[in-house]
């Protein structure tokens, strides 16, 4: 089960220490913990990053599938769990012939939006058809291609179960004007979790919809209270007589509350998925601060425009070191009592779908 660094597309666990921002179960004291940590470093993957976007714009993307094994390869095998990295077994020419089906689909979606307006309504149709396949081939195929102590993670779903969870409460979200959205992610992170496993061992959550719903809405009135004194001094501005200067303030300080404000629910998201998840005999405890995460992304961003973008290594390694630093894995137990179980092959196409239109089925 992995997530993604941000700055990125994709990658792996993310993880130890400081004070918590969302409650999480108390760990049994018998319950050991395990170090995780990330041996890479920024000037090694800044080889594997440039050649990866080299040889990508050279073949006019088709290298994209090999960039990427090379890339979550490097990502895995540098992440350390208890002294044994993780592999990613995922191979090119599998994730390339997605990647041919999901550059098709998009072909259909945009020929569909601009030019023959009249194939919207069957370019929606087969999207809503499609969605529960993308999420259960996306799901599946990221976790049988991720291992640990040479096991697989396992994921199993069905397309008509994934159509109840993502269009059930879909459409009381659409019915209640989007209060009930809270309940509806709730609803998709249990569904991935529960229907994960490694070893035989399944995932358990118990994070509700009420608590999403608290996330959402206390960062929705800061959002609401800080755009109003920004809108307050806008307009003071523009009273001096100076409305460029007025216009130009209001944007980049709402800009600044919307990364603010994105910081403040990814953090707060993530320690609340994680610090209800469990994978028996394994307890998961994130610490992440919304303030550090501004702070990465702020200067992140800067360092990227700075150097004309050749800084993405470097803060897409900077910010997986924090996220692993802010994990903490607990065992209660053994993990060679994990068991193995037999693999499965799972075509790359559904995940790549979900690549291409940027579709976010993580946990």
């Amino acid at each position: 089960m992995a997530t993604r660094p941000d700055n990125t597309r994709g990658s792996t666990v993310a993880p130890v220490a400081a004070p918590a921002t969302a409650a999480a179960p108390a760990t049994p004291a018998t319950a050991r913990d395990l170090p995780l940590k990330f041996t890479g470093a920024a000037a090694e993957y800044f080889r594997i990053w440039i050649v990866n976007v080299c040889l990508t714009l050279l073949t006019l993307g088709i290298f994209s599938a090999w960039a990427k094994v090379r890339k979550k390869r490097y990502f895995y095998s540098h992440t350390v769990l208890d002294g044994t990295p993780f592999q990613y077994l995922g191979q090119p020419i599998p994730i390339l012939k997605g990647r041919i089906i999901a550059a098709v689909l998009f072909g259909l979606w945009y020929t569909g939006t601009h030019f023959f307006v009249e194939l919207l309504p069957v370019v929606i149709i087969l999207a809503i058809v499609l969605a529960p396949w993308v999420l259960i081939r996306s799901a599946a195929f990221n976790a049988r291609y991720s291992a640990y102590r040479n096991m697989t993670f396992h994921f199993e779903g069905s397309y008509w179960s994934a159509v109840k969870v993502l269009y059930g409460w879909w459409l009381i979200t659409v019915f209640t004007l989007g209060i009930a959205f809270s309940w509806w992610q709730q609803r998709i992170k249990n569904y991935l979790i529960t229907r994960s496993s490694y070893g035989g061992s399944n995932g358990e959550f118990s994070a509700t919809g009420r608590k999403f719903f608290l996330t959402y809405l206390i960062a929705g009135l800061i959002f609401v209270a800080a755009g109003a004194a920004i809108g307050g001094i806008s307009v003071l501005v523009g009273k001096s007589g100076n409305k460029i200067t007025a216009i130009v303030v209001m944007v980049l300080l709402f800009y600044a509350l919307y990364v603010a404000a994105f910081a403040y629910v990814q953090a707060r998201i993530a320690n609340l998925v994680w610090n209800h998840t469990e994978l028996p005999p394994v307890q998961f405890r994130s610490t992440l601060r919304a303030r550090d995460l501004l702070g990465l992304y702020v200067t992140n961003a800067l360092a990227i425009l700075a150097s004309a973008g050749l800084l993405i290594p470097w803060a897409t390694v900077r910010t997986l070191k924090y996220r692993l630093t802010h994990f903490a894995v607990a065992a209660d137990g053994d993990l060679r009592n994990f068991q193995g179980s037999g693999a499965t092959r799972v075509h790359a196409a559904g995940a790549e779908v979900g690549d291409f239109f940027d579709f976010d089925f993580s946990i």
